[in-house]
């Protein structure tokens, strides 16, 4: 404990070089895999700080090997070690693509996915703020994302979250940016009428919270054609001949 607030003591200096930067850098990292639980959560707030600073201290982080000991700690971690790394992968990944890259490979997604459904309060809004950096300009990423679960437990945290609601409302416009089944798939978790919203207006907003914005057609479209499939199913076989007609009427204009 005593030398982590050393290394931070002299990475706050001004006078600190890129060399001390980047050795105090490798101490938090060492301690995130070597420490106790009590140092591993000092060292990952002590992270989180310096990814606020400026990048060369990120991209020291990444260097030496701080991004998959970071996520080895969201998988293990206590649950306050957890919300600090997620705020500090979230800082990472934040306009860099290499740095996405790493957090991808070194398996960051599904722990990121399961902090939201079972962490707790702030924990799951730095969840949600990593998964918006992971998506945002990252066609790759929204796709992982949605497979690893990823769509409900954001729709749910919009949904009930009251002094928070900015990060996953960006989180899930993320994920639907040029992503029409990503959309869709938030539209379907909310129900039929959110359904109906993207078909008509490709926007989903639900007691005046923005779940989807500004979808394009493609979502439109899909969005249309679920609708036209749960209305189907729910006509009877013998039945579907006499309406057939009234659903493409209602439907039509959104294909």
């Amino acid at each position: 404990m005593a030398e982590i607030e050393g290394l931070v003591r002299a990475l706050r200096l001004h006078e600190t070089t890129l060399l001390d930067i980047q050795a105090g850098i490798e101490g938090l990292v060492r301690a995130l895999r070597e420490g106790d639980d009590a140092a591993k959560e000092l060292a990952a707030r002590r992270l989180v700080n310096l990814t606020f600073s400026f990048d060369a201290a990120r991209v020291a982080i990444a260097e030496a090997g701080g991004i998959a000991a970071l996520v080895q700690l969201l998988r293990d971690g206590s649950a306050e070690a957890k919300k600090e790394v997620a705020w500090a992968l979230g800082n990472l990944a934040q306009e860099n693509d290499e740095r996405k890259v790493l957090i991808v490979e070194a398996g960051g997604i599904p722990p990121l996915v399961d902090l939201l459904r079972d962490g707790v309060g702030d924990a799951k809004r730095k969840g949600a703020w990593a998964l918006h950096n992971l998506a945002c300009d990252n066609a790759a990423n929204r796709l992982l994302i949605a497979e690893a679960g990823g769509i409900e437990p954001l729709v749910e945290l919009l949904r009930n979250s009251n002094a928070f609601r900015r990060l996953p409302e960006r989180a899930l416009r993320s994920l639907t940016s040029n992503n029409a089944a990503n959309a869709v798939a938030i539209a379907v978790t909310l129900g039929i009428e959110a359904l109906v919203q993207l078909a008509r207006r490709g926007r989903v907003i639900v007691k005046r919270r923005c779940f989807v914005d500004n979808a394009a057609l493609p979502a439109k479209r899909k969005a249309a054609l679920v609708v036209s499939e749960l209305l189907r199913a729910c006509v009877p076989v013998e039945a579907r001949s006499q309406v057939r007609d009234l659903i493409r009427s209602v439907i039509g204009p959104y294909l």
